[in-house]
Order: structure tokens, then sequence, then C-alpha cells
């Protein structure tokens, strides 16, 4: 007895043997094969991304990229080094940028091991390293056999001003700093010299930490004996002069027991008053102080950082001058420094003297210079002003044979403190030149991290009243118009296969 009836066993027949269940059934086998692959392979590779930090950065300044100076820094690390960032907070809960940036570096190398720590429900994380170790909730601690430091939150990143927003992540420019520091065999420590109105070296201090060393906050005249590692000096800007015991012990740490091997920063506040100590012990390094005001006529030599049009010559563009030895550090910057209210430097070379004093920075033909007691009449070019060039920054070199082996240590001075303002360091070329001077000198290593802070920047599309009203158009009703059309046609076309 037939299941079905005859016409029926035809009609299905008929059916499994149709276009419309052959086209029909392919393609909805298609679909959900390819379904199946699109998943698979998004579940593949969303594993593969938390583990390697594989995703794309299409910000227009790489906000999430790493840069090549942090790549070096972290290729230079042995295989027996190795490194442990502890996040002090839940991962869920860091703010998603912060752990982007950290994902990318930790996955830079297989020596980085990456943990979250939930200091709420493991409080005691947080002196688990120390109690001489101040570590709060968001900070990184970057740890290796022989030393660790700790990154704070709050120093990963930099506020607008104006808008209390965000405006820069330096979450890689901490943590490159913090590797070089805690492998490098021996770290080199910085003076910076305060008690006689010094100021203005915040950022300069910052970005030498950064880099790889310690730093320091010293009086000189309670300083008994240096550090073994002490191996640089910072004088910013000084406004009441140096004792002789003072300058003596200055003499000392550069000659350091005829060893050498110590640097010096100076730089000069063109509103200071004489300084007669202090500009002595200049001069044995063959360096004077002019006590001047030096301004640019040339447009192309002169920042446009000035409020008003008649203080642009203030800002000063000075040119490099590259030492020439042939193996000597490029001692520019790929962008240019900006060099403020700077006075000028002097070089008076003695033969007798066995120092040898070179140029650094110096200006155009065009600028010309002014008294401090002139400049109150204005900036405005006269006919009683100095004409340049000028020298703004110079390096004065000292050498000693121990054992056949040449040891020096160097003093390097410039016009202007303002120089080293966050500004400049960090926006213009002055960090980057600064730290190669500072790279000559100490000649510790040639890696660097300056520079990795990543700007946050916006970009805005402004947009007339007519074209406002096409883009609705365009965009609610013509696109999901066309949309709607072209999905009724792929239906009433399959309907009838």
């Amino acid at each position: 007895m037939a299941l079905l009836p005859k016409n029926e066993k035809g009609s299905i027949g008929s059916f499994f043997r149709s276009r419309k269940f052959k086209y029909g059934s392919v393609a909805t086998a298609l679909t959900a094969v390819f379904i199946a692959i699109v998943v698979i392979i998004n579940v593949i590779f969303s594993l593969l991304t938390d583990a390697y930090a594989w995703e794309l950065d299409l910000t227009d300044n790489d906000l999430y990229s790493i840069s090549t100076q942090s790549k070096q820094i972290v290729n230079t690390m042995t295989k027996d080094q190795k490194i442990k960032f502890s996040v002090m907070y839940a991962e869920s809960e860091y703010p998603s940028p912060f752990v982007d940036i950290i994902k990318r570096f930790a996955a830079l190398s297989e020596n980085i091991e990456l943990t979250f720590i939930d200091t709420v429900a493991n409080p005691t994380a947080l002196t688990s390293f120390g109690e001489e170790f101040n570590i709060a909730e968001g900070a990184v601690v970057v740890q290796s056999d022989a030393r660790l430091r700790v990154v704070n939150f709050e120093d990963m990143y930099s506020l607008d001003d104006t808008t209390g927003a965000i405006s820069s992540y330096d979450v890689e420019e901490r943590l490159a700093a913090a590797i070089l520091y805690v492998t490098q065999e021996d770290v080199p420590l910085t003076y910076f010299v305060y008690g006689h109105g010094e100021s203005g070296y915040e950022a300069f201090k910052s970005l030498i930490a950064n880099n790889g060393s310690d730093v320091e906050e010293v009086q000189i005249n309670q300083l008994d004996t240096f550090d073994e590692m002490a191996k640089t000096m910072v004088i910013c800007g000084p406004m009441r002069d140096y004792s002789e015991t003072e300058i003596r012990k200055l003499q000392d740490f550069l000659a350091n027991d005829y060893s050498y091997e110590r640097n010096l920063f100076y730089f000069a506040n063109p509103e200071a008053p004489k300084l007669p100590n202090l500009e002595a012990f200049l001069a044995e390094w063959e360096i004077e102080l002019d006590h001047t005001l030096v301004l640019e006529d040339d447009d192309h030599n002169a920042s446009t950082y000035a409020s008003k049009p008649s203080e642009a010559p203030l800002y000063v563009i000075p040119s490099y001058v590259q030492p020439e030895e042939e193996d000597a550090i490029d001692l520019s910057a790929d962008v240019l420094c900006v060099v403020p209210y700077t006075g000028g430097i002097r070089i008076v070379n003695d033969e007798r003297n066995t120092v040898d004093t070179i140029a650094l920075l110096t200006t155009s033909e065009g600028s010309y210079a002014k008294s401090t007691d002139a400049i109150i009449s204005g900036y405005g070019k006269t006919n009683e002003d100095l004409e340049g060039p000028f020298t703004l920054a110079a390096i004065a070199t000292k050498s000693n044979f121990t054992n056949n082996v040449e040891q020096q240590s160097h003093v390097f001075a410039a016009g202007s403190v303002a120089m080293l303002e966050q500004n400049y360091i960090t926006y213009n070329g002055n960090g980057e030149y600064l730290f190669n001077i500072y790279q000559l000198m100490v000649d510790e290593t040639e890696l660097e991290v300056a520079g990795a802070t990543k700007t946050v920047a916006s970009a805005y599309m402004t947009l007339d009243e007519t074209t406002t009203t096409w883009a609705y158009i365009l965009f609610l009703g013509v696109i999901p118009a066309l949309c709607l059309i072209i999905g009724a046609i792929v239906f009433i076309r399959r309907r009838f296969l």
C-alpha cells in the first residue's frame, strides 16, 4: 500500500529536482558553512589578539603603536633577563587605552610577563614588594632580578589645562624607561642643584629619569662626598652666586680625583645679576656669559610662540653645529629646537689651557643682542645693538689619560633656562637635543625613550547648513532606501526560482 498518492509522490520528487531546491539548498548550506568559518576564525583571532595584542592601530598619530626606540630597548634584553609587569588593578576595570598599550608592549618579548592584580580582592599586593615602595592602585610595577621601578597611574597620561581631558598618553615612554632602568648593570646618578634660586628644571629632570638615570635634588654645600655613581650635575638659572667653598666642590666633582668622567649642565638666566664666582668657574672652561638678550630679525629663525608680534624675536630657532669627529654622535634633533629668552655665550679659547670648547647652537647673521638694561626700551632692532651671529650653547671638554685610556669631563652651557620648559622639551626638539648632549657626555647607552609620548589629537570637519542637509538625506534617506530596494529585488527573485 502506497504511503502517498502518486501525484503527491511526483510533486515531492519534482521539488527535490527543482531549481528552487537546488539553488536554495546550496545557498543555505554555503551560507551556514560561511558563517561557521567566520565564527571560528573570529574566535581564533580573538584568542590570538588577547595573547599577542594583534590589533591594527588606525589612529592618525599611531596612538597605540609601539615606537622604534622602545622596541630597541626591549631587543637589547638578554635571554636571561626576565621582566615582570604587575598592573595593580583588575583588568576588566582598567581603562581600555592603557590596557591596549601595556599589552602591546608586553607582547614585544617572551621575557616580559604581564599580570593584572585585583587589589580589592588582594589588598596586600600593594605592600608585597616592600614597605619602602609607595605603590598605589593603578600603578604598574616593572621588576627584574636586579631592581624594580613603580610607574604610577597618574604619570602615564597628561591632561589639557583648558578642558581637563587627556591630551597625551605617556604609557609607552614610562614603561620603556622602567625597563631601561631595571635592566642596566649600573645606574648613573644625576644631581640637580638647588639653593641659589635655581628653577625650571622639572621637565629636564623627568627627561633624564625617563632615560634610565637616578636623579636627586641636592644642595651642594651639604654634599660631603659624591656618590660613586654620580655622573652628572645640573645647574638651572641660579639667581645668587655660589660661595668659594661651593665652587671648589664643583671643581672637585668634575676632576673626580683626576679620573674625570663627570659632567655639568649649566643653563643661565639672562635676568640674573652678574655672578662673579660662578662666572669665574665657567671661564676656566673657556665659557663666558654675555649678559645680553639675543633676538632674531629673520622670521625663518624666530618661532611664532609669542602672544604679541613684537615679542616674536625672543623665540630663537638656532642652527645646530655638528662636531667634526667622524664617529661623533648626531647632535641635532628631528624637530627644531626653540630657545626663548636666551643670552649669548662667548667662547674664549686659551691655547695655554687644556680645555677644548666648541659652539653647539648658533644664531643667524641677522640676529642682534641687547644689553639687559637696554631691553626696557623694547625688542626692536636699533643701531646700538650688537650684531650676530651669536653662540647660544657650547660644550667644553677636559681630558686626562690613565693607563693610556682617555678620560673626559664636560661642561655644557646654554644661555636660556627657559628652553627647559615642558612644552619645548616635549613638543619641540629640545628634549631630543638635550638628551643627545647627555648621551654624548655620559656615554652610558645609545638607547633613548625620549619622544615616546603619544598626543591625543582630535580632527574636526566643519559642515555648512546645506552640506549638513544633504548628509542627512543621504545617510537617513537614500542609503536606507537603496538597501530596502535591493533586498526586495533579491527576495522576489529567490521567491520565484
